[in-house]
């Protein structure tokens, strides 16, 4: 069996690890691991190690590191797409003359296509509309910081695949005694689940930075929560999906908003005061891609497709792209008119 990986960064790379930890040994099982980055993939093929991230970890059992993304594909049973999010058109379409027969591509990303809102399922299906074989698309995502999966701690995650087989052939691929991998069907739903943290935990980041109490951050995170569980469902999520349970929802959210995430750590700096261009920079020279910062670009065009009022999202999409004080959104959303639960 062979499993390849496109894109070698934070989270590709602790994916090669965990699976090459895993299959140290194991007979018939070909790793392979792609990267544009010349001179990372250099660095992998000679030291094992990360160029960037995970200095002290290297990786034990066999892989090749590659720079050739069609290579990695060809004839590979599983594809793992853990390039960054607004990449993963250019890459399937780079590959998808390569692919052979029944292969499952996992794919990783958590936001949703600049310019078009689409989830990265959709984008996969549109630019393979045209092969001729047959494939699967699944969706992993979970609350997994790249650097917990090298250390090897108890983690959770859901996959998700319209497909039972092909679903439970990943789930086994990937699933191990320190990572835990749920089944879902409800590849929508976990795409959006992934997209949509990443924008709560850039709130909860700036109201953190703002130097506001706990209380603060929680009161954002559940009422955002509820905005973000009413669009996806219009677009055909299962409400199942955005349970507490559930990995790629409850256990993400409350990662990512409460955690050491890149996207927490973006607000963070915003709300201390500094520009949103200045809060890329900073963690662009740490290596550190935020994606979120992408998906609430589409915020406007999702809520005016899905008819849903959601003055959180809304908010947070004038902070980041039409420079409104942190202060001012709060204070607007704080004096709205409240709501009443019967």
């Amino acid at each position: 069996m062979k499993i390849s990986i496109i894109g070698t960064g934070n989270f590709g790379f602790a994916l090669a690890y965990h699976l090459s930890k895993k299959y140290a040994g194991v007979e018939n099982i070909n790793l392979m691991a792609c990267d544009s980055n010349k001179e990372l993939i250099t660095y992998l093929q000679n030291h094992k190690m990360h160029l960037y991230h995970f200095k002290n970890k290297k990786i034990s059992g066999d892989i090749t590191f590659t720079l050739d993304k069609k290579r990695a594909a060809h004839d590979a049973d599983v594809v793992i797409l853990s390039v960054s999010s607004q990449a993963t058109r250019e890459a399937i379409h780079e590959i998808k003359n390569n692919l052979k027969e029944d292969t499952i591509i996992l794919n990783t990303a958590k936001a949703l296509e600049i310019g078009t809102a689409k989830t990265f399922y959709e984008v996969v299906k549109e630019e393979l509309k045209s092969t001729s074989v047959r494939y699967y698309i699944a969706k992993l995502s979970g609350g997994t910081f790249a650097v917990d999966i090298v250390n090897a701690a108890p983690l959770g995650a859901d996959i998700a695949c319209e497909q039972r087989v092909a679903l439970k052939k990943i789930q086994s691929i990937i699933h191990s005694s320190n990572l835990r991998i749920y089944g879902n069907t409800d590849v929508i739903g976990v795409e959006y689940a992934g997209a949509f943290k990443n924008i709560i935990a850039i709130f909860a980041g700036i109201i953190h930075g703002l130097g506001l109490p706990y209380g603060s951050e929680t009161h954002i995170i559940s009422r955002a929560a509820k905005e973000a569980a009413a669009i996806a469902c219009k677009f055909g999520a299962k409400s199942h999906t955005f349970s507490m349970g559930s990995q790629c929802w409850g256990n993400d959210l409350w990662m990512s908003c409460t955690g050491q995430s890149r996207n927490r750590e973006f607000g963070r700096i915003i709300g201390d005061g500094k520009s949103v261009k200045k809060a890329l920079t900073i963690l662009q020279k740490e290596h550190k891609l935020v994606e979120g910062y992408y998906t609430v670009k589409v915020i406007p065009m999702l809520c005016k497709k899905a008819k849903v009022e959601a003055p959180i999202f809304n908010e947070i999409y004038k902070m980041i792209y039409e420079n409104k004080k942190p202060s001012e959104s709060i204070e607007y959303l704080m004096n709205r008119n409240v709501e009443y639960i019967e």
